[in-house]
């Protein structure tokens, strides 16, 4: 047993368990804690707390900002051939996209990676500007694809509020710190009747009610973990409506779950990227795992390959309800 204090939260741990009265909420300030996850995937005393008041989930104690960016600041390159297993889900979302803000424009992607949305946003008639923290990122989209990308972070952009017709956050939000006043900066840049689109875990789906600490996406990058009512009152409060929500759900994210809740010791990683030769970061421990007996004979590649496909296809299905464990939000500027 023991007493930890840290800046303005003190907590109790005893025999493995967490309480804590005096831990703020990041979003609404409270400290009414309603639970918390056991990560199983989170090194040292970490845990994800939820606020009773807002729904608000957040890993606790967040590691700093300088944290953060050291860890991106040494992540390996991707292998490139990567790309193709994300292109068939940005051009589903750019015909979305377009079904609701035909007239094309500019559109601003933040945290755009590789520069793979943006280049078939581009192709499609966009005007397109991305921000990107990660400078081999940045260097790889100006580069090779040709894209305009300004490095470092949304407060770096030398741009006026409400100078574009779509701001994109693939998988954004759950990384950052003080998400509120983030997500502000973000929607001041939209002008209005233009839309912000934003794509995060689910935390209220059943994958995430079911397996909590050891959801898939329960990790040491994600900062926040957002519900779908929580997301729909932020954007009302910010002035925006959301026009439409698409709930999918990963199989992988059940393997994963269903794995490490098994007595046995089961390798889920290497499952996952069967099929997947080439395509995953270089430098990272699954590399190795990657490269065993049984993806080296080119006919089962090319079977592990094409039930990948599959899975992935139904990855991107549409779901009914706030029931799988990935949501984007369409949501326009009133």
């Amino acid at each position: 047993m023991r007493w930890v204090v840290k800046g303005r939260s003190v907590e109790f741990i005893m025999t493995g368990s967490f309480r804590d009265k005096r831990v703020i909420c990041p979003s609404c300030g409270t400290d009414h804690i309603s639970q918390s996850w056991n990560p199983v995937r989170l090194s040292g005393e970490k845990t994800v707390l939820w606020c009773a008041d807002c729904g608000f989930g957040w890993q606790h104690p967040l590691p700093t900002p300088q944290d953060v960016r050291n860890y991106y600041e040494h992540l390996p390159p991707y292998i490139l051939q990567g790309a193709q297993e994300k292109e068939l889900g940005f051009s589903r979302r750019i015909h979305r996209i377009n079904a609701l803000r035909p007239g094309r424009g500019r559109l601003l992607d933040i945290g755009s990676g590789l520069g793979y949305f943006l280049k078939l946003a581009e192709k499609d008639g966009w005007d397109v500007l991305g921000v990107e923290p990660q400078e081999w990122s940045v260097k790889y989209s100006q580069e090779q694809l040709g894209l305009e990308i300004c490095q470092g972070g949304v407060d770096d952009l030398d741009t006026v509020t409400e100078s574009f017709d779509v701001v994109t956050l693939w998988d954004v939000w759950e990384h950052v710190h003080e998400p509120l006043t983030f997500i502000k900066t973000c929607t001041d840049l939209v002008a209005p009747g233009g839309l912000l689109v934003l794509s995060i875990p689910n935390a209220s789906g059943w994958p995430a009610r079911l397996f909590k600490g050891r959801w898939r996406y329960v990790m040491s990058t994600h900062l926040n973990y957002f519900t779908t009512s929580y997301v729909e009152r932020v954007m009302q409060d910010q002035g925006f409506l959301v026009e439409r929500t698409d709930h999918t759900l990963k199989l992988q994210s059940l393997i994963q779950g269903f794995g490490s809740v098994l007595p046995m010791e089961f390798d889920t990683e290497r499952l996952l990227r069967l099929g997947r030769k080439g395509s995953i970061e270089r430098g990272r421990p699954e590399q190795a795992r990657s490269d065993g007996g049984l993806e080296r004979s080119p006919l089962i590649l090319r079977i592990l390959g094409r039930i990948r496909r599959i899975v992935l296809e139904l990855n991107l299905v549409r779901l009914p309800g706030s029931i799988g464990d990935l949501m984007d939000f369409y949501c326009r500027k009133r």
